[in-house]
């Protein structure tokens, strides 16, 4: 039974993820298979009707699975501070998930939260969220009440070097990365040039939304895998 606050919740829904990473620590890369359990609560909203609620609550559920599915699978996840590290995941092709400290399974949950969070537009409360790694035998469990996270609120808290393009960290932000864009330090281009090619790949993800029937969008169903996005590196843009 899942409890949120002191409301019990009896009808909630269960996002499973499940995909294989890297996960680079000290100079070392262990190859990770991860089990993903995501709780989501459809929340009560007066003056509006169910079937409103649950189309705008299935477009959010397909939204979040296609982050999960163009973000985490062969993804390598680095501590940014540990420049070794960072050296080396910049020589894969694979992308990267930042973490602003070891990337142990107890914060990767914590920034998982806070991400998909950050992107369910209040249509879905995600709640409790599950996390297994194949390299440990333990399960991490997290909820977040209020949003309260123990991660860094701006870029520049947890990023070593460089300005970011945004103040914000990924995980807060509504948007299709899990990396930042960084400035380069000897370059005197403006932000809106020198990131004007970069496209989030949630606007994909809108514009095929836009095209589907609301009878083909739905939370309950095996999400579709909506399309294919090239896959961003993410390292300095020179």
């Amino acid at each position: 039974m899942l409890k949120k606050g002191k409301h019990i919740i009896k009808s909630y829904m269960t996002l499973k993820y499940n995909f294989t990473g890297i996960r680079l620590h000290e100079g070392y890369l262990g190859p990770v298979d991860w089990e993903l359990t995501v709780d989501l609560i459809v929340p009560d909203k007066k003056n509006k009707e169910k079937d409103e609620i649950e189309q705008k609550a299935g477009v959010i559920y397909q939204k979040l699975y296609f982050w999960l599915d163009t973000n985490l699978p062969n993804v390598i996840i680095v501590d940014v501070n540990n420049e070794d590290d960072l050296y080396v995941a910049n020589l894969s092709s694979n992308l990267m998930m930042y973490c602003p400290s070891a990337p142990s399974d107890d914060l990767i949950i914590q920034l998982l939260h806070s991400k998909l969070s950050s992107l369910t537009s209040q249509e879905l409360i995600i709640a409790e969220m599950k996390l297994k790694g194949s390299d440990s035998t333990l399960q991490y469990t997290f909820d977040s009440q209020d949003k309260e996270y123990l991660l860094p609120s701006k870029t520049e808290e947890y990023y070593p070097e460089g300005t970011a393009r945004d103040s914000i960290p990924w995980w807060s932000r509504d948007d299709g990365f899990c990396f930042e864009f960084i400035r380069p330090a000897d370059t005197e281009v403006p932000d809106e040039e020198l990131f004007k090619d970069i496209c989030d790949p949630l606007s994909e993800f809108y514009r095929i939304i836009k095209e589907t029937s609301e009878d083909d969008i739905g939370m309950m169903k095996e999400p579709a895998r909506i399309v294919q996005v090239e896959k961003w590196k993410p390292k300095k843009v020179e």
